[in-house]
């Protein structure tokens, strides 16, 4: 019984956290934080969740960046037909979006 509860603990406290590293984005001026696929993020910059909660902002409705499997989406590493950086998401392991794969 003491097993189950110790680990339970550890898997609070690591979920705990994951959740309070996790990278969200804001605006100096806005009053919430986004994920990074969210179209209200506009051009936000990289934040640390604990960082964006310190200054007072709250969390996006749109696109509840709270959510842990939000986290693992990541900016696309393919470049667009005029040399920029394709500003799609993806979870894919080749960090590629659907059509740049």
């Amino acid at each position: 019984m003491k097993k189950i509860i110790v680990v339970s603990v550890f898997l609070f406290l690591g979920l705990s956290f994951k959740a309070f590293s996790q990278t969200v984005y804001t605006s100096p001026k806005g009053e919430k934080y986004h994920t990074a696929d969210c179209r209200l993020s506009g051009e936000a910059s990289p934040v640390k969740l604990a960082e964006a909660k310190k200054a007072g902002k709250g969390a996006c409705e749109i696109c509840k960046p709270n959510e842990l499997g939000k986290a693992r989406l990541k900016q696309c590493s393919g470049k667009t037909a005029d040399g920029t950086r394709c500003k799609r998401m993806t979870s894919n392991t080749n960090k590629r979006c659907y059509q740049h794969q």
